[in-house]
């Protein structure tokens, strides 16, 4: 764990708790909202207040910041060795049942960004409400180097 993104105010988390834990080579995220510092990029219920589009762009947002926190807590992406898994957290409007198509926001992020090696297992959930009213939510799991 990088001392530096545990004392950034913007990445520090909400509760007690770490944003990576990393264990026999072995990467664990914590979920990531899709935000800026303190601010989401959006709000509401994928199939309501959120289309498609831009729940995809949130979750390939969330993506981004799960490969930020595991770059800078071993050193950099070249230490990543293979996305295992991603859990992706849909907060869905009654009906709406295309989790999965808002994942693929994310799973393509991953793929184009480390090419084979963002490449993973993954499940998509949909739920009730998530933190802030967040639309996604993002964890991870990554093979890493040891640094």
């Amino acid at each position: 764990m990088s001392h530096d993104q545990n004392n950034d105010p913007l990445n520090r988390p909400g509760g007690n708790y770490l944003p990576v834990i990393v264990h026999d080579g072995i990467a664990y995220v914590s979920g990531q909202l899709p935000r800026r510092g303190e601010d989401l990029l959006c709000v509401g219920k994928v199939g309501a207040e959120v289309d498609l589009k831009t729940a995809q762009q949130a979750a390939a947002f969330c993506a981004d910041l799960c490969l930020a926190a595991v770059s800078q807590t071993v050193g950099g992406d070249d230490n990543i060795v293979q996305v295992l898994r991603i859990v992706g957290y849909v907060a869905s409007a009654p009906g709406f049942t295309q989790q999965s198509q808002v994942m693929n926001g994310a799973s393509d992020r991953l793929v184009e960004r480390l090419g084979d090696r963002g490449r993973h297992s993954r499940t998509s959930v949909g739920v009730a409400e998530l933190p802030r009213g967040a639309p996604v939510e993002l964890d991870m799991v990554v093979a890493v180097r040891s640094v």
